[in-house]
């Protein structure tokens, strides 16, 4: 809200009324929409404010601007304001007041007028969307529900009748949902549906008017109907079972679930989004979306749409490849049979609507939080999850292993007595379907083209469905030395042959038998048929009509050798396309699309309102998740954004830095700089294996200074060619690891916590993890150094950078001194001197205070991001009187593996006679620790100097989906569990 302020005219009571109060979010919403904010229709300042009454009868709200009074009639007590300025007038009364239209119209500067009729309040919505719209100009205007003009048009503005109010809770969520129409593009169905469809989504989902009879009318037979509809028959523990009953007969292993998210609670939350969407409020699971009529799923397809653009906003997550592949996935389960038929799916960030049809759509509000469900499939949540996956290309492998599987067991059953390989009978098939669905980004992977091999070779009989929407994961349409082509030689290939065959066979032809289309197909030669697939295609993969009629067509005949399918797709939308054509939002952050607060699908009862201001300071503070002391600990940019503007600097000086990135030009930081230097930057798909060799026999040219960004997680599927190719070598390349440590809502197959395990044991690698900006400046600066040999991994974290006030004043950082440092660091002997393998003192104990007052000395040594949760933590250990008078404590950060800095733990132990020793990693077993715990072993101190020593580390088991600071605070690694770990080791270690 635009520093709204609400004020009681009467005098009376200060609590609004339950209807006006419901009004207030959404006049806030006019006010700053694009097309309505103050700065753009009002002159002057932002601040606004509304002025009601608190008694029965006042007819009138007033809207104040610039400190001047606008109200349009007697508030009730007879006291009358005069309009000096624009106005933005809403009639909170049940009454009409057309008959001042005329009156205002002369008004000088009155600019917009709206009938309440147009506001989404209680028990109310739309009769007539028509706001009178007056300007001095008297231009015509049509406006969407939040105030958006298009071209004089308004797909929203129907002015029929009979829009359904059962449904309308009361929330005021029509506006949401209105909008969502606005971004889906509804009028898209005409062309694509025609008009009976296109009539009934516009009944349904922009009037609201749901027949009563609707489920006789679009389902086949009446569907079962879920608990929910019952809930308030019993008591919580009585639901609780009930509805965990429901989720195991629709396959969901809700063990895995916390019972938060299935609460009453949480329920009826997401009973109140359900209320707009009719048919898919009843369908629970796929044996309920087959009782859905053939004709009527263009507008599941719509509901799903809608729920995807609603739910992902609210909890974040992957959002463009859900809308890609939406149509396929419920076409899949509407036709297919699983968990009979097997249906793998590479990645599985694209997967939100087969879970969602599956049994779990009632658990999305806890979609990628923490013990909610995955933002991947996931075999540990449902049956119908067939293999987990998160990285990419791996389907095509996995869904030949299933398949194989099945074939020998099945050859096992037919015939155990054959010993003798001419006997096996490679045409006896398994009674069921082997689906796997790959992208064309996810097809640049080596390992999917070595499956792609092998199942022609074996004619393992499954069905790959080739989803082409020339787009990664991430977008690899950044500008980059090979143009704005994004994926590679085979998507080129498949381009051109839909070019050439376009207007005989796309986007799924007249012909109605998957035989006609083969053999139609089969005569314009292509990569799949020239390695003996069968290929039907292309087939446009967003028209779930189509698809239905080829897929079923595709089950009906069965497959008779190897078979790909060939789809069409789109990321995009007009909403995508309006916020970031190049991104195309593989995701999003929560409240991206509108801002949205759960509360608002709680029922809101008059007599429990509380003051308006109060809720609007609640808002505020819900909105403010991030505590005061997160706000001095962190500055506003990733160490993403500072690795890009340095070498954005440094690309001013020097041309010959060249940028090498597996389909990651987005998530790396790459795009700003492919935008300027295209011919610096290399994407080389998802092939982190050609990634790492190719940068590495690159790197062997000394004229040229080469970059290789790679997640942390992925860095893992290249780990012979960091071995053979690189390390034994001693080849010079940097390799910039993002996303290194631990990483949120992603996951488990995400985690950047064992590189340091990996990476530690090569001897012609140094591995840097910057803890602070300026630290990762020093390190750029180190590798803009020409050298003769040796490997450079830079860890960056998901987190942002330390604030330069904490640096300053918890790190006790000279910052202007160290920025001088970094120039220094250009002088390569100054570098090997005093930078390279070198730790830096946070604090040191005074060894006197040992001698003099008994004082034990405690080091801890950081490795990595997360310095700040020990430095936190010491400092508030140091608060404890117990503990100051018995412990003074060090602190060092030691940002180096391989050279490790053993100066430092050698002064600490030889010279200040420290007692404990605590290591602290983002990583996991087989990290820093152990390189320390090594030395101190070489040395022999711990027996020599009578050390007692705690190594603190990750734990070694999967660490699932939750924000940054669950992650932190399940493994006992945040600030708080740091505490109440050092005290208690130190305690119960004291003499």
């Amino acid at each position: 809200m635009n520093s709204m302020n609400v004020y009681n005219l009467s005098g009376g009571e200060g609590n609004l009324c339950g209807r006006f109060k419901n009004i207030l979010p959404h006049f806030s919403k006019i006010l700053s929409y694009k097309n309505l904010s103050p700065n753009k229709r009002f002159e002057g300042s932002n601040e606004s404010s509304i002025y009601y009454n608190g008694t029965d009868n006042f007819k009138h709200c007033l809207y104040k601007q610039n400190g001047k009074q606008h109200v349009t009639k007697n508030d009730g007590k007879g006291k009358t304001y005069k309009n000096k300025s624009k106005l933005l007038f809403i009639n909170s009364s049940n009454s009409p007041h057309f008959n001042l239209q005329k009156k205002w119209n002369k008004q000088e500067g009155l600019n917009y007028l709206f009938n309440r009729k147009l506001m989404y309040t209680q028990g109310n919505y739309v009769n007539n969307v028509y706001p009178k719209i007056f300007s001095s100009e008297k231009k015509n205007y049509s406006i969407h529900s939040l105030g958006d003009t298009v071209n004089g048009s308004n797909t929203f503005s129907n002015e029929d009748k009979n829009m359904n109010y059962e449904n309308n809770n009361g929330n005021n969520l029509d506006a949401y949902f209105d909008q969502i129409n606005k971004y889906i593009d509804v009028d898209m169905y005409k062309n694509k549906y025609g008009d009976e469809i296109y009539n009934e989504i516009i009944n349904l989902y922009v009037k609201r008017d749901i027949p009563k009879n609707y489920e006789q009318k679009y389902f086949l037979k009446n569907v079962k109907k879920s608990i929910i509809f019952d809930m308030d028959k019993y008591n919580d523990e009585e639901f609780e079972k009930k509805i965990e009953e429901e989720f195991t007969n629709n396959g969901v292993l809700i063990n895995t679930i916390n019972k938060k998210y299935y609460s009453k609670k949480n329920i009826k939350r997401m009973l109140t989004i359900l209320n707009y969407l009719p048919l898919l409020k009843i369908i629970n699971s796929p044996m309920d979306l087959k009782n859905l009529k053939n004709k009527y799923l263009p507008l599941l397809s719509h509901e799903l749409k809608m729920f995807h653009f609603f739910l992902v906003n609210i909890t974040g997550g992957h959002f463009s490849a859900g809308l890609s592949l939406l149509e396929l996935q419920l076409s899949l389960l509407y036709i297919f049979n699983p968990p009979l038929d097997e249906i793998v799916y590479d990645i599985g960030h694209q997967t939100y609507i087969h879970k969602i049809l599956t049994g779990r759509k009632l658990l999305f509000l806890s979609l990628r939080q923490k013990n909610g469900i995955s933002g991947f499939l996931n075999i540990f949540e449902s049956v119908y999850d067939k293999f987990g996956a998160g990285h990419s290309s791996t389907a095509l492998s996995a869904i030949q292993g299933i398949y194989e599987a099945n074939w020998q067991v099945l050859q096992s059953s037919k015939n155990d007595t054959l010993k003798s390989e001419d006997n096996y009978d490679r045409d006896y098939t398994p009674n069921k379907f082997h689906i796997s669905i790959i992208g064309d980004g996810g097809l640049t992977g080596g390992m999917a083209l070595e499956a792609l091999n092998y199942i022609s070779f074996l004619n393992s009989k499954v069905l790959i469905i080739y989803n082409d929407n020339r787009q990664v994961s991430l977008p690899t349409n950044g500008k980059c030395i090979s143009g704005n082509r994004p994926i590679g030689a085979i998507s080129d290939h498949l381009y051109d042959f839909v070019k050439k065959n376009e207007g005989e066979n796309l986007s799924g032809s007249s012909q109605s038998s998957k035989e006609n289309i083969i053999n139609e197909s089969g005569k314009k030669q292509n990569i799949f048929t020239n390695i003996n697939y069968d290929y039907i295609g292309p087939i446009d993969g967003n028209n779930v009509e189509k698809l239905i009629k080829i897929l079923e067509d595709i089950k009906n005949k069965g497959l008779q050798k190897s078979t790909v399918l060939h789809i069409l797709t789109n990321k995009s939308s007009d909403f995508i396309n309006s916020k970031s054509p190049i991104n195309i939002m593989h995701s999003i952050k929560k409240n991206e699309i509108f801002k949205f607060n759960l509360e608002e699908l709680d029922n809101c009862h008059e007599e429990n309102c509380n003051n308006i201001n109060e809720e609007f300071k609640k808002e505020d503070n819900e909105k403010n998740d991030t505590t005061i002391n997160d706000d001095e600990i962190f500055s506003n940019e990733t160490y993403i954004n500072v690795y890009t503007k340095e070498m954005l600097k440094y690309l001013e000086k020097n041309k010959n830095i060249i940028f090498i990135s597996p389909a990651m030009l987005g998530g790396s930081g790459l795009l700003d700089i492919s935008k300027e230097y295209p011919k610096n930057v290399y994407d080389v798909g998802i092939a982190e294996q050609h990634a790492v060799t190719f940068s590495a026999a690159m790197s062997m040219n000394k004229n040229l200074n080469i970059h290789l960004h790679i997640y942390s997680t992925f860095m893992q599927r290249a780990y012979d060619q960091i071995i053979h190719d690189l390390n034994l070598q001693k080849i010079p390349l940097n390799i910039i690891i993002n996303r290194s440590g631990l990483v949120g809502e992603d996951g488990a197959t995400h985690q950047g916590i064992y590189d340091l395990s990996y990476l530690g044991v090569l001897n012609n690698s140094t591995i840097i993890s910057p803890s602070n900006a300026i630290s990762l400046k020093k390190a750029l600066k180190y590798c803009s150094i020409n050298r003769k040999e040796g490997s450079i991994y830079i860890r960056l974290p998901k987190v942002n950078t330390l604030s330069d006030s904490y640096m300053k004043n918890y790190l006790n950082m000279d910052i202007m001194k160290d920025m001088e440092e970094i120039e220094k660091i250009e002088d390569p002997e100054y570098a090997r001197n005093n930078y390279f393998g070198k730790s830096q003192i946070i604090q040191m104990a005074n060894p006197d205070k040992k001698q003099k007052e008994g004082k034990k000395l405690v080091c801890i040594f950081n490795m990595g991001s997360m310095l700040y949760n020990i430095v936190n933590a010491i400092k508030e250990i140091e608060k404890d009187p117990v503990f100051s008078e018995q412990f003074s404590f060090s602190i060092v950060d030691m940002i180096f593996l391989n050279p490790m800095d053993t100066n430092i733990i050698d002064y600490v132990i030889n010279k200040n006679k420290h007692d404990y020793l605590i290591t602290y990693e983002d990583n996991t077993l087989g990290g820093f620790y152990t390189h320390f715990n090594n030395y101190l072993i070489e040395k022999n101190y711990i027996s020599k100097h009578n050390l007692l020593v705690k190594n603190i580390y990750l734990p070694n088991y999967p660490i699932e989906h939750a924000t940054y600071k669950e992650q932190q605070e399940f493994s006992k690694m945040d600030q708080q569990n740091l505490i109440h770990r050092i005290k208690n080791y130190l305690t119960s270690n004291l003499e």
